[in-house]
């Protein structure tokens, strides 16, 4: 959602730059701005780290004064180049290429994370090259990843029962939305996926909703919630008109959703045993689906 991760004092993250926080950005010029400062401003005895697969930041660094960086991701060209990816429902594992001005070249061979999805994947990179940058070894780095705990509300399994799981995700963005179930597809090839979402912010769907309503080709089924407004009030958005342009443009199967009550109704009925769920939102819904969750017998 246009992120990035400042690791102090000298190191910093630029994963990929979104139409997002436009109430304070006002444009994306104005938010390329803003990242070119900040990576320009990252002393000569560190490094910033930027994913060349995003088209926005490929723009920055063609801007960009300052060369103290290095490039990672999928794009021919990254110093950290991703691949021979492969992905289970388990784990993703790939190969990393390392092609850094006036050092050896490095070739690091099937490094494994139990995360899934590319953009997983890409964050993987992002510490790892890191990690190489200032010192650690090979095999430490590869024992970190593959050890990893994952983060809270990023494609965690809450619930499991036979074979139904149910996944919670903080993805509140057309991108992450568009990359959560990319990875659900990729993964679960002959599950039926069912997309739970509550919107966040009136002002983010107005400003990303030709995006939003374009997001849930992957799924089989979306699940729309309230929104949640976190203070905002209603300008002229409409839930029932929201749902048929999803079903529309993502030509995927919508079921409006007034309350948490109905979630759990429907999921009871509806759940068989060839299922992901999946819950997205920035709001509520995390607790609503672990609650929904713990009464669940199948």
């Amino acid at each position: 959602d246009g992120s990035f991760v400042h690791i102090p004092p000298t190191y910093s993250i630029i994963t990929n730059i979104d139409r997002e926080h436009m109430d304070f950005y006002n444009s994306i010029d104005d938010l390329k701005k803003y990242f070119i400062q900040f990576i320009e401003k990252v002393p000569s005895f560190g490094k910033s780290f930027i994913c060349i697969d995003d088209k926005i930041n490929n723009d920055i660094v063609k801007k960009l004064k300052n060369q103290n960086f290095y490039t990672y991701g999928s794009n021919p060209n990254s110093n950290f180049l991703i691949k021979n990816v492969r992905q289970n429902t388990k784990f993703s594992e790939f190969d990393l290429n390392v092609n850094l001005p006036n050092k050896k070249r490095l070739s690091l061979k099937k490094i494994k994370v139990p995360l899934l999805g590319i953009h997983n994947i890409r964050n993987s990179v992002a510490a790892a090259a890191v990690a190489l940058t200032v010192g650690i070894s090979i095999k430490n780095i590869k024992k970190g990843l593959v050890n990893f705990k994952g983060v809270q509300r990023r494609f965690n399994k809450i619930f499991s029962y036979n074979n139904i799981d149910i996944y919670d995700d903080y993805a509140h963005h057309p991108t992450e939305i568009k990359a959560v179930l990319e990875a659900c597809r990729n993964n679960f090839k002959n599950k039926k996926i069912i997309a739970i979402f509550q919107p966040h912010r009136f002002s983010r769907m107005k400003i990303l909703y030709s995006q939003f309503i374009k997001s849930f080709c992957n799924a089989n089924q979306v699940l729309i919630c309230p929104v949640y407004s976190a203070g905002e009030k209603n300008k002229k958005f409409s839930l029932k008109k929201f749902c048929k342009d999803v079903i529309s443009h993502s030509k995927v199967e919508v079921i409006q959703i007034d309350n948490k009550n109905q979630i759990e109704i429907y999921l009871k009925k509806n759940l068989l045993g060839n299922e992901i769920v999946i819950a997205m939102g920035a709001g509520s819904i995390s607790g609503w689906i672990r609650d929904i969750s713990s009464r669940l017998k199948i």
